[in-house]
């Protein structure tokens, strides 16, 4: 019980970092991607951070924790199998989405491309085992594909909490905060495949830069002072969600 105490105010700064990171992507999308181009104040708070983010990252840090402190050579077949996968349904769907933009739905994307998505896939599962397999070098049957395992993994993830929360705030306030009917590979307008692709790529950058620098952060900084601060900073957003949720 102790040691949860101590790591209370940890998880709570690393909260608070990634609802910041996730406003600020969301406020720099809309203001340099996405027409009008212009300053949107993103999510139900005044403040600046997205709790849905902020959640997303101690989910991921959670459940990827093993994953990340373990070596997934590619000699393994399941992590070969998971890899080749990944990397070749990233990029044929990818060049779908910019020769093909207005396919929508997932279910016209199987009918129409999902043989060549499925031949594709098994032509380059072939072509690496057989390079894999036949090589003596240890360097090529050792090289690590965690980086693409976790890639995965926050992917799938990312679009299930996103779905989620859709589905919960759509059935809970009658609100759709963010609607991808007109979106490349949407599923019922809650996720789409751009949304998804984002949070994978960004979710993988930050677990393999960010958060390393942040625990070395947090642990040179003394218990004291970070309970005082997480909780100063837990106050003013429980006011801010009070006033902007609760009352408004």
């Amino acid at each position: 019980m102790k040691n949860i105490m101590k790591k209370l105010p940890d998880w709570y700064f690393t909260f608070m970092v990634y609802c910041l990171i996730g406003w600020l992507y969301e406020v720099l999308w809309l203001m340099f991607v996405v027409p009008p181009y212009k300053f949107v104040n993103r999510g139900v708070l005044f403040g600046p951070f997205l709790p849905i983010y902020g959640f997303g990252m101690l989910i991921l840090l959670v459940l990827l924790h093993k994953t990340l402190n373990k070596k997934h050579v590619i000699s393994n077949k399941i992590y070969l199998l998971t890899s080749v996968s990944t990397i070749t349904t990233f990029i044929y769907t990818t060049i779908i989405e910019y020769t093909t933009p207005k396919i929508y739905r997932v279910d016209y994307f199987l009918q129409h491309y999902g043989i060549g998505l499925l031949l594709v896939n098994v032509l380059a599962l072939i072509v690496v085992y057989l390079i894999v397999d036949k090589t003596k070098n240890k360097n090529i049957k050792n090289i690590d594909t965690t980086i693409v395992l976790v890639f995965l993994l926050i992917w799938i993830i990312t679009t299930i909490i996103e779905y989620v929360s859709h589905y919960a705030i759509d059935k809970l306030s009658h609100k759709l905060l963010w609607d991808y009917t007109h979106d490349f590979l949407n599923i019922n307008k809650r996720v789409n495949w751009d949304a998804s692709r984002n949070f994978a790529i960004g979710g993988t950058f930050l677990l393999y830069t960010v958060q390393p620098l942040l625990d070395k952060v947090l642990k040179k900084i003394n218990i004291k002072p970070k309970t005082i601060i997480a909780i100063i900073m837990g106050s003013i957003m429980l006011i801010d969600f009070i006033i902007n949720v609760v009352i408004k």
